[in-house]
């Protein structure tokens, strides 16, 4: 939502390495910044005053909310020599903040910690704090993609569904969308499922074993064969007229779900549609089922994960003792959304999120296979000039369009940018 605005703005406000931001601050005091807000504030204030019991004096942690133009206010902090201590970025930033000096390389402490380290982390989100080889944050969540389903509409319909932890592909997953499109259901015409934007473009970029970025986040693959593959997977599902087109959606993707328009939704593991169920009339209630995302060519379910991670300043003076009040809190963190991504730690959504009890088998699979693009310190520009406004939104404002052209086109444009 801000990250268009903002690529622009970081490159004229970033440009100067962060000093103290107030020499008057105690050296064991540290300010964390989080969009947080409202109840999602509270539940956080109240792990940081669990924090700060446990650490007994030795360092204080204050929370810095800004619940509005998070990363424009942020920036402005940072322009200004008062940066927090502590704040989060998500994962599509941390290339940007490291390449300009903003945020402090933590790889030694990471990898040497006898609390938390690199190789407690499910491998596709610790990737995400990754830069030239070097971690500059801690992942404090994962939030990857899994398929819910409409197991009452899929029942009534004869269609066979997928498992918990089905190895479906793409091409049986579009097999199963012409099973249920264009069929009635409760009076009415139903679709698959709804793209409008989300999923994100990567979704279907790996759907047929593509990818957008080399590892070295310079090599541009966007034009590859296996990427024209799976963008064909989202052209079809629009030729076909197994999605509602773009320019006929009137509301929120996931209303067309709740209200039983489509059979499937691609969505976060956060998404509660389990409450949302519960508080709809009796008559109205169906039964949820989750699968993963189907499978790429080469047989791997690609989940694009949301993350975020808690990073530190570069102008922190202690920065032993920072990175101890860094590491207590994201263990913290650990107990409170879901899921945390660590590995081993399932069961543990249990009792943050007892409504996903049925899903855990799936969330499992989610986590293990949980990634993110491979990101350069110019991402935000590049995904919004050539990934949305050259390739994913002119399909979606006509799928008939060449999207061969398309990406070919996006590619080119991508080379250019990367080798200013």
């Amino acid at each position: 939502m801000i990250k268009r605005a903002l690529g622009v703005l970081i490159i004229l406000t970033l440009t100067i390495i962060m000093v103290a931001c107030n020499e008057s601050k105690p050296s064991n005091e540290f300010t964390i910044a989080t969009w947080a807000a409202g109840t999602e504030l509270a539940e956080f204030n109240a792990i940081v005053k669990e924090v700060n019991e446990q650490a007994d004096g030795k360092y204080v942690i204050k929370t810095l909310s800004i619940p509005s133009d998070y990363y424009i206010k942020l920036s402005t902090q940072i322009a200004a020599r008062r940066a927090p201590e502590f704040f989060w970025l998500t994962q599509e930033l941390i290339a940007r903040y490291a390449d300009l000096g903003a945020i402090y390389d933590i790889t030694e402490y990471l990898t040497e910690s006898e609390n938390l380290t690199d190789q407690d982390y499910y491998e596709g989100v610790i990737k995400s704090a990754e830069f030239n080889q070097k971690y500059y944050g801690l992942p404090w969540i994962a939030n990857p993609f899994i398929v819910y389903y409409n197991k009452t509409m899929f029942q009534a319909l004869g269609v066979e569904p997928p498992t918990a932890t089905d190895d479906w592909t793409w091409e049986e997953f579009i097999e199963i969308s012409r099973e249920i499109a264009g069929k009635t259901y409760r009076d009415k015409t139903v679709f698959a499922t709804v793209f409008e934007g989300n999923p994100n473009i990567e979704t279907f970029i790996w759907s047929g074993g593509g990818d957008i970025l080399a590892e070295d986040g310079k090599t541009v693959l966007l034009d590859s064969d296996e990427t024209k593959q799976g963008i064909g997977n989202l052209v079809t599902m629009f030729r076909e007229n197994l999605i509602p087109r773009y320019n006929t959606i009137s509301y929120p993707r996931n209303v067309y779900f709740e209200r039983q328009d489509v059979a499937m939704y691609f969505g976060g593991i956060q998404d509660d549609f389990e409450r949302k169920i519960t508080l709809m009339p009796e008559a109205d209630r169906f039964e949820l089922g989750y699968a993963p995302i189907p499978t790429d060519p080469q047989g791997r379910s690609n989940p694009f994960n949301w993350t975020a991670s808690t990073v530190m300043s570069s102008s922190v003076k202690d920065k032993d003792l920072a990175y101890e009040a860094l590491e207590a809190l994201t263990l913290a963190f650990f107990t409170w959304k879901i899921a945390p991504p660590i590995i081993g730690t399932v069961d543990n959504i249990r009792e943050i999120a007892p409504d996903k009890i049925p899903a855990l088998e799936t969330i499992e699979h989610a986590l293990g296979h949980a990634r993110s693009a491979n990101y350069t310190e110019i991402w935000t520009e590049i995904s919004d000039l050539y990934l949305w406004r050259g390739l994913y939104l002119p399909i979606l404002q006509n799928p008939e369009a060449d999207y061969i052209d398309l990406i070919n086109k996006a590619a080119e444009g991508m080379r250019s940018k990367i080798g200013d």
